[in-house]
């Protein structure tokens, strides 16, 4: 199953032809999905640089680019460091999300001939990003995510920790356990189950990150 929409991947395509797109990479859900794991759908598409002030220029550029070539968009947010564009076409939607990131890397990002000139954040990068946003926010396709990161031997649960640690000195293992205790409010029939492509049980998740947590625990006594 195609884990990028025909949309998506016009846009990709699209992206790399704009001023400035050098300075931007492809990361997120959606390049862990369709470049690394393949295991469920997303809906958006990620956007970050490490670079100061090109963002909202950029941002513009790309919206003309867009209704250049008959896609439809609507700037939901517009702010300094961060712009959401809704996007669609015919009976295809998706949302371009362009936000500052930090200028430092674990490692360089990748480019694949499929789309030449795109810039796609490492797998290295996108995990240890993704231990650190379930860290802040706890949704459940970042759950989803790192269990298949640590399911399909991409990392161990040690390894995830040590670069989140290299990316935010701030990063801490307790408030890690008390982001971990969300994982027991959601349902089987979360939506963001529904985009799996994979098979992901919810005991599973449960296990997992219960597991971990335990773990977590045990260690900061």
């Amino acid at each position: 199953m195609e884990i990028i929409t025909p949309l998506q991947k016009e846009i990709l395509k699209i992206f790399p032809e704009i001023e400035d797109s050098n300075a931007f990479y492809l990361t997120g859900g959606t390049a862990l999905a369709a470049f690394y794991l393949t295991h469920r759908k997303s809906n958006d598409l990620d956007f970050f640089t490490g670079e100061e002030n090109i963002l909202t220029p950029f941002s513009f550029r790309l919206e003309k680019k867009l209704r250049d070539q008959q896609i439809n968009t609507e700037r939901r947010r517009g702010l300094h460091s961060f712009v959401e564009l809704v996007v669609n076409k015919g009976d295809e939607s998706t949302l371009i999300h362009i936000a500052q990131d930090a200028p430092f890397r674990l490692e360089p990002p990748i480019e694949l001939p499929e789309f030449p000139g795109l810039k796609i954040d490492s797998l290295v990068d996108i995990a240890s990003n993704k231990l650190l946003a379930l860290f802040q926010r706890a949704t459940l396709r970042d759950f989803i995510d790192i269990y298949f990161l640590i399911k399909e031997n991409h990392f161990t649960s040690e390894k995830l920790i040590k670069l989140a640690k290299e990316k935010d000195p701030g990063f801490e293992l307790y408030w890690l356990g008390v982001a971990f205790e969300r994982i027991n409010v959601f349902s089987f029939d979360s939506p963001d189950m529904l985009l799996l492509i994979k098979p992901c049980a919810m005991k599973d998740l449960l296990s997992l990150f219960n597991n971990w947590r335990a773990e977590l625990a045990k260690e900061l006594q």
